[in-house]
């Protein structure tokens, strides 16, 4: 079956086309943080994606994407459906998505996703996912 795209399920604050995002994974977990774009209200989200069996950041910004092996828009999530990869995972019902900012894409392959955190403060995304981490970390002790 050939890949094609969709829009995922789930609603999330649309990406920002000026920042570069900031990705934090633990071998299970995948934390990514981006700039979200004034039509969305401003500020940076964080999404939280768990069971993360492969991710891939790639060095395609948005002018390459027409030579994407897979679906995808620019600034957008896209959800890759019929892909080899995810139907390896079947039974674990994994899903595929590639997320599109300006100068790379990064694809994942997970169980669940979650807006883990937004906020509307102005600052980058790696200090922003680097405080979240900080705090939770606090929590948890």
């Amino acid at each position: 079956m050939p890949e094609t795209g969709k829009e995922p399920r789930e609603e999330f604050p649309v990406i920002g086309t000026e920042e570069v995002p900031a990705v934090f994974f633990d071998g299970d977990t995948l934390l990514l943080c981006y700039e979200i774009a004034p039509i969305s209200g401003g500020g940076l989200a964080i999404l939280e994606f768990s069971e993360v069996l492969e991710f891939r950041v790639d060095p395609m910004n948005v002018d390459e994407l027409s030579e994407s092996p897979y679906p995808v828009s620019a600034w957008n999530v896209t959800e890759i459906c019929g892909s080899e990869k995810a139907a390896r995972w079947a039974a674990m019902d994994a899903r595929y998505w590639s997320l599109s900012f300006t100068d790379m894409t990064i694809t994942v392959l997970f169980d669940t996703v979650r807006l883990a955190g937004r906020t509307r403060e102005t600052r980058s995304p790696h200090s922003a996912l680097r405080h979240f981490i900080g705090s939770a970390t606090c929590a948890a002790a």
